[in-house]
């Protein structure tokens, strides 16, 4: 019995507002130096393979953390933003965290282009449930926006939109070049002239499995990254009328939040689709990638603010 209490005990204190807080912005400033240091150039270097390695397991600690505390709240019946909503985030997050390995695996062990691969089908579930979660939480709300203020949302979601088919649009010149998406598996040694040469790099062998999930989906990467960039800038939109909408209420600290974390997913998601039509041979780990990770926790941190506010207003209530 005593050994019960002292695990709940722990997990409370794991779960506390202060401890989240403390412990994203710990992995925050950590991930932010350790792309700001190692991440290198776009293109044109071979990064290591323990960088890349340390890039996902980064992401992936995010996503746990964040993820437990979104189910948390949807575990309560009494969220002001209601269960539902935490409970399909949380969802999308571990959809998020699921598509991540598999994309790692991809790219990492098999040597594969990740853009088409299995991961997607968890990609698609990830944003299909985060815009779902949104949309309820602001259709329950009843948001209610002034001219000006809906002026602004169109404003600002039209400038995402023209950017979104810019980074769409593959330059001209990559008809003639190799396919930016590619995986460059190659590295340089001096030739006896003094010239660097490529050798080319062992590829392993992928299981068969591997194979015809990849030739599934390979053929539509290109439609499904678009999917993505489109429900980003649908995100964005929202993420900017509930900044607006949640500004000053009692609420808003963990809308606000919210909002910050889909605009983090947004840069994030807009480089790897820049990069991608962009980039010849681009190689995961740009330092712009972090965005994920900031994304990440502060979605965990929205959940233990929302929570906060819950248990408080209980304790009011009962006239603790």
């Amino acid at each position: 019995m005593t050994n019960s209490l002292q695990a709940v005990s722990t997990t409370e204190r794991l779960f506390q507002t202060k401890n989240i807080v403390r412990w994203s912005i710990i992995l925050s400033v950590v991930s932010l130096f350790f792309y700001m240091f190692f991440s290198g150039p776009m293109q044109g270097v071979e990064r290591p393979m323990w960088y890349r390695i340390s890039t996902f397991i980064l992401q992936d600690i995010a996503l746990i953390g964040a993820g437990l505390v979104c189910f948390r709240n949807g575990l309560s019946s009494q969220m002001p933003s209601g269960s539902n909503v935490w409970l399909l985030i949380g969802v999308a997050l571990f959809s998020f965290l699921i598509g991540n390995l598999f994309f790692g695996l991809w790219e990492l062990l098999w040597q594969l282009d990740p853009v088409g691969s299995l991961g997607d089908l968890f990609f698609v579930f990830f944003y299909v449930c985060l815009c779902l979660g949104i949309g309820i939480a602001i259709v329950s709300k009843k948001i209610k926006l002034k001219i000006y203020q809906w002026s602004i949302v169109a404003g600002i979601t039209t400038y995402a939109a023209v950017m979104a088919m810019w980074i769409m649009t593959p330059p001209p010149s990559s008809a003639n070049s190799t396919a930016p998406s590619a995986i460059v598996a190659t590295a340089e040694s001096p030739s006896p002239s003094g010239t660097a040469q490529p050798i080319e790099a062992h590829t392993p062998e992928a299981p068969v499995w591997v194979k015809s999930m990849d030739d599934v989906f390979k053929p539509y990467g290109a439609k499904l990254n678009q999917f993505y960039v489109w429900c980003d800038v649908v995100l964005f939109g929202l993420a900017v009328a509930m900044i607006l909408a949640f500004w000053g209420g009692r609420l808003s600290n963990a809308w606000q939040v919210n909002a910050q974390a889909i605009i983090c997913f947004y840069v994030a998601d807009m480089w790897l689709a820049y990069a991608t039509n962009h980039v010849s041979g681009y190689q995961s780990g740009f330092m712009l990638e972090v965005f994920w990770i900031f994304g990440t926790v502060q979605f965990g941190v929205a959940a233990a603010l929302e929570f906060d506010h819950m248990t408080a207003r209980q304790k009011f209530v009962d006239g603790d």
